[in-house]
This record gives structure tokens, C-alpha cells and sequence, in this order.
């Protein structure tokens, strides 16, 4: 992978005048440890070795190859979405920032480098308060769906305690709460939220004794637990590839 020293445009391998420009791609041969770096990077088998290689990767010297490198590191530690290797693109970026500051800050170019890197932490700063804005809203939306969950089962509880048939508010409270553990790999979810939802399921069993008949309610809170412990299984064995 290159880009135009000029304007920023994604290159071929090989081209050696901007497409997009017209300006004339220079060091070109230089950039050979840069493509080298990415065909092992694409070779890598698993989330470590890619998270690895981008970190003891060598920043190098010349200004055409550090510029062709700070464009790759911005652009991939956007668009990443596996937090070890978002990490260590991260550091990488902010390593090779200080390596052009130091080498060739009393260079005008150094000021698409320092352009590079600040448009770049904008960017970050921006999709960051966007993550935890979504997180918020999710989280209060899944907190109130077990809310809801729990109350339709404890009104199904004073209905089936007062001699009323209340089999399918058990029903639905079960699947509410159901649903919303099963919703929480989408979300990755922290610890803390596959805990919340242990706890509700044992609540569900609590409340499943307080039925003249609660094997629904102790089948659905079987359930939810089931859902909870195998996603939470997911989670981790997706966050150690």
C-alpha cells in the first residue's frame, strides 16, 4: 500500500505518477520495507502476530518513507476494529510522529506529516465520543428491556398468586429478557454487563418459586443463563485470537 506524497491518494505498487495529481512519486524503491511490512501483515494468521509485527516494525528514516507510513497508520487505526492491534497501530502512529518531529521538524514538509497526524486524532477523538455515545444509549435500552422484563414477571407472579392465569406475561417477560442477553456479543459487552445479566437470571429463578407453577418462568430463566454463559465464552475466545 502507498499514497501520493501531494495529495494523499491510495497507490499502486508501482505507479510512479499520481493519478489523481499528476505529481511525480518519489523513493518509490525506498517504500520496499513499508510493502514488505504489509505482506507480512497479511500473512499473519492471527490477532497477536498482526498486533506484533505492527509494533516492533522499524519506523523508517527517509521522509518519503515515514510519510507513505504515518498516511498507513492513520488510515488503518480508523478503520480497525480489533482493539489489540487498534493499539498497536495507535502507538505506532504516534512513535513515527515523534521520530518525523524530531528528524525533520525544521522541514516544510513536515507539516503535511503534523496535518497527517492531527486529522487524524481529530478523527479519533470524534469516533471514540461517537462509540460512547452508542454505548450509553445501549446500555440504558438493554438496562431498561431487563426492567420491563422483570416487571411483566412480577405482575405475572400477583396475577397467578390471586388465582388468575398469567402464562403468557410469563411467556413474555421470559423472552424480553431472553432476547436482551442474546444481544449482548453484538454489543461487546464488558464483564460487568455478562454479570448483570447472570444476576437477572438468577432473579427469574427466585421469582419462578413464587409461582403455584413457575416451570415456565424456571425454563425461560434456564435459558437466559444458557444465553448469558455462551455468549460471555464467545466474547472472550473472540478477544484472544
Amino acid at each position: 500500500m502507498a499514497f501520493c506524497t501531494n495529495c494523499g491518494k491510495e497507490l499502486s505498487s508501482f505507479t510512479v505518477v499520481c493519478p489523481a495529481c499528476g505529481c511525480e512519486v518519489q523513493g518509490r524503491q525506498a517504500a520496499d520495507s513499508v510493502r514488505k511490512f504489509y505482506v507480512d501483515i497479511t500473512h499473519a494468521q492471527t490477532t497477536k502476530e498482526k498486533a506484533d509485527l505492527i509494533k516492533n516494525y522499524p519506523i523508517p528514516n527517509t521522509k518519503e518513507d515515514i510519510f507513505e507510513f504515518m498516511m498507513a497508520a492513520s488510515s488503518n487505526v480508523l478503520r480497525e476494529e480489533e482493539k489489540e492491534i487498534y493499539e498497536a497501530w495507535l502507538i505506532k502512529l504516534e512513535q513515527t510522529y515523534q521520530k518525523a518531529e524530531i528528524l525533520f521538524s525544521g522541514d516544510g514538509d513536515f507539516k503535511k506529516i503534523q496535518q497527517i497526524y492531527n486529522n487524524c486524532v481529530e478523527n479519533i477523538e470524534a469516533e471514540n465520543q461517537r462509540k460512547i455515545n452508542i454505548f450509553v444509549f445501549e446500555t440504558a435500552l438493554r438496562n431498561g428491556i431487563f426492567g420491563v422484563g422483570i416487571v411483566i414477571l412480577v405482575a405475572a407472579v400477583i396475577v397467578d398468586r390471586t388465582g388468575g392465569n398469567a402464562s403468557l406475561m410469563e411467556l413474555a417477560g421470559g423472552i424480553v429478557l431472553i432476547a436482551s442477553a442474546a444481544g449482548l456479543v453484538r454489543r461487546q459487552s464488558a464483564s460487568i454487563d455478562y454479570l448483570v445479566s447472570a444476576v437477572i437470571g438468577l432473579l427469574m429463578l427466585w421469582l419462578a418459586s413464587m409461582f403455584y407453577n413457575g416451570a415456565l418462568v424456571q425454563l425461560c430463566a434456564g435459558i437466559e443463563l444458557i444465553v448469558t454463559a455462551v455468549n460471555y465464552f464467545k466474547s472472550r475466545k473472540h478477544s484472544t485470537k
